[in-house]
């Protein structure tokens, strides 16, 4: 399965959930700002990305759910991201950095994309096929 399909199947399943039309979306989506997601609703995506793709979802990568304690509390913050979050590139890296640095973490909405769950669902499946 290609990336192109993986977002574009990512994109359905968040657009039916949230009665949207799946070419509205794009992966640049932030899904806690662009749409009326709340935390509780990513349990429901999680779900749909299990049953989708066959894998087990880690919220807390798929889903960056804790990062910004995560960075807050790192000695070296990249290396956490490049260690932990491999499934988004360099530049998708360098973005959460700068997102984080500046602003109140308090007051921060969730920086998450449709991309960044793509990817990690990209991941997620080949490492499934790797591991079969």
């Amino acid at each position: 399965m290609t990336y192109d399909e993986i977002s574009l199947r990512v994109r359905e399943i968040v657009a039916r959930l949230f009665e949207r039309d799946p070419a509205s979306l794009s992966d640049a989506t932030l899904l806690m700002q662009d749409l009326p997601c709340e935390s509780i609703d990513l349990l429901e995506v999680s779900v749909q990305l299990g049953a989708t793709f066959h894998v087990f979802v880690d919220e807390e990568r798929a889903f960056l759910r804790s990062l910004r304690y995560q960075l807050a509390e790192a000695p070296d913050a990249a290396a956490l991201l490049r260690e932990h979050y491999g499934h988004l590139d360099e530049a998708r890296r360098r973005q959460l950095l700068e997102f984080y640095a500046g602003g109140d973490a308090a007051t921060l909405r969730s920086p998450l994309t449709l991309g960044d769950i793509a990817r990690w669902v990209e991941q997620a499946v080949r490492a499934t096929r790797q591991g079969a």
